[in-house]
């Protein structure tokens, strides 16, 4: 809006209409930019013109009946102190015209008017009148600006005496001006810091079509938080304007998503505190939703809490996961100790770290300790976590995975050294196992372990980390072992006739021990060394039997069973039937 200047308005005020006649004559008002909107021969006709037609200009003679021309001045000036007033005078009044001056009268002419003087008189006066004009038109910008602006200065001032501790007198002052609803009685308040957090995947990223549940919301709080920040972030925001091209081709930007859906969510918490003089709702420097509450603290976390859910439900996008996490503060007794309420609730949001987001986290619910105590590692659990997964035991792994981490961390970086403590047995039973490739260290799965935002999260993929290197290192030595097993069958069926084959003899010609061997026959075939092999030799002597003449004996010498006496009654209790029988059945 440009400032446009009217023609200026003059009045002249005279008894003498041949004086009134020659101040119209002498000059062209026209041209100097004024025009002349009435006449008046006295005082009282004057103050009536005035009065209705609001000139910029008056010009009065001094001598006038009833009332002179100075008094008459002294009048207007105080009701009306915009108009400029010319003493018009002769030069016997001049002394008396010139003490006029003192009251405040703009400028003075003596008779006879001469156009000269005349002219120079209403370029100073018409000078004056559009400095002054533009005074108040800047003003008036300024105020409409500053009106714009108000509720982002009434932002910034509620950010200023959150973040730190402000004298009661200069606090008093700015609330009052900001409107903002502070008593003199008993104050208090309570304060929720709300984080919106939105994991957006970039292939979900689309066009505002995908999400027309938020078109209009977005566009309407885009309006009204440009008037709020003021011209100052109108270019910031002017960037993040969705033009119809751009809906119809463009994808957006993660940020812009994260952005908008903030704003969304700051629209419907105002939304939720509909005209509450006792609540102030604000964005602080980090983007996160501060509702300050100076009414009664008895429902104030039931309150939190439904609007967390509500928030959560409504800021739900189809292939988005929006996480909403509020930290609650202790009520503050006294206006000056709000900074300490928001730093409490800035705290207790922190702890997401710890419990988890989409909580709703009270400061005084927090179990915190004085001062931090540093990490150290427990080399014994490490060691014992290390042998459970190189033996493929998950199971056991998790369990002692989960005795680790309920150690008190006091920050995340102490946990991620816990973690990274966890990660390194892990790769050295890998190592140690001989696994290769993305078995031996899965780059990605280590690097979302190390930047994982909270403890629940850090040990869920923790627990998946250990159970798939165990899972993975067990499956190598069941596949290690059935092929072992498989030898050993060949070996036993290739030396048999052996008497001397037997566990020890067996687990020491496969470098394993008699214990390991006995268990893994036992696992595979259900049998025990022993019972494995002495059937297997009873199987051989049956087919000897069927398929020769050989004598009792000669069979248990070729089945590693020299004594004919022990291998009889073996035969006749693995067989039901003694050698006679068997062979006399076979005729």
């Amino acid at each position: 809006m440009e400032l446009t200047i009217e023609p200026l308005k003059v009045l002249i005020v005279d008894d003498e209409y041949l004086i009134r006649n020659l101040l119209r004559m002498r000059i062209d008002w026209e041209q100097q930019g004024m025009s002349i909107i009435g006449e008046a021969s006295d005082a009282a006709e004057a103050l009536e013109q005035v009065e209705l037609l609001r000139p910029d200009i008056v010009f009065t003679d001094i001598y006038m009946p009833k009332m002179d021309g100075i008094e008459l001045s002294g009048i207007l000036m105080e009701r009306y102190p915009n108009i400029k007033i010319v003493v018009v005078t002769g030069h016997d009044e001049f002394e008396y015209a010139r003490q006029s001056v003192k009251l405040g009268i703009s400028d003075f002419i003596l008779k006879p008017i001469r156009a000269s003087e005349l002219l120079q008189v209403t370029t100073k006066l018409r000078v004056a009148i559009e400095q002054e004009m533009g005074r108040e038109y800047e003003l008036m910008k300024l105020r409409e600006e500053m009106k714009q602006s108000l509720p982002y200065l009434r932002e910034r001032f509620v950010n200023q005496w959150l973040s730190d501790v402000m004298p009661e007198d200069e606090l008093q002052e700015k609330a009052r001006f900001f409107g903002i609803p502070i008593s003199s009685g008993e104050p208090g308040s309570r304060i929720a810091v709300m984080e919106v957090e939105v994991a957006v995947p970039q292939a979900k990223i689309a066009a505002p079509e995908v999400y027309p549940h938020l078109s209009e919301p977005y566009h309407q709080t885009l309006q009204t938080h440009q008037a709020q920040r003021g011209s100052q972030q109108q270019q910031q925001h002017d960037q993040l304007h969705l033009s119809q091209h751009q809906t119809e081709a463009h994808r957006q930007p993660a940020e812009e998503i994260h952005i908008l859906l903030r704003m969304v969510g700051m629209k419907q918490v105002q939304a939720f505190y509909p005209q509450d003089s006792q609540t102030i709702i604000i964005m602080d420097p980090h983007n996160r939703i501060v509702v300050l509450s100076f009414g009664e603290d008895t429902e104030f976390a039931n309150q939190v809490q439904q609007l967390q859910e509500e928030l959560q439900h409504t800021l739900k996008l189809k292939g988005c996961e929006v996480d909403v996490t509020v930290g609650i503060g202790q009520w503050q007794s006294g206006w000056g100790r709000a900074c300490v309420g928001y730093r409490e609730a800035c705290r207790a949001l922190d702890y997401q770290a710890f419990v988890g987001k989409n909580q709703v986290i009270c400061f005084e619910d927090l179990v915190i300790e004085g001062g931090k105590r540093p990490y150290h590692s427990d080399a014994q659990l490490l060691q014992q976590l290390q042998f459970y997964v190189s033996v493929g035991a998950g199971e056991e792994a998790v369990l002692l995975l989960e005795r680790m981490l309920s150690v008190p961390f006091s920050d995340v970086s102490q946990f991620r050294m816990a973690a990274m403590d966890v990660v390194t047995e892990c790769q050295r039973a890998a190592i140690e196992q001989q696994l290769e490739g993305e078995y031996a260290l899965n780059k990605e799965a280590v690097a979302a372990i190390f930047t994982a935002g909270h403890l629940p999260e850090l040990k869920s993929m923790l627990e998946q980390h250990v159970r798939t290197v165990s899972d993975v290192i067990q499956a190598k030595r069941q596949a290690k072992e059935g092929n072992l097993i498989d030898r050993v069958m060949a070996y036993l069926e290739e030396n048999m006739g052996n008497a001397e084959v037997g566990l020890s003899s067996t687990a020491a010609a496969f470098y394993v021990s008699s214990g390991h061997l006995g268990r893994l026959m036992k696992k595979e075939t259900g049998q025990t060394f022993v019972e494995y092999m002495t059937q297997l030799r009873m199987r051989k002597a049956e087919t000897l039997l069927k398929q020769t003449d050989l004598k009792g004996y000669e069979i248990g010498q070729q089945v590693g069973i020299p004594d004919p006496h022990y291998f009889s009654v073996l035969f006749k209790k693995h067989i039901g039937r003694s050698m006679n029988e068997y062979r006399n059945v076979k005729t």
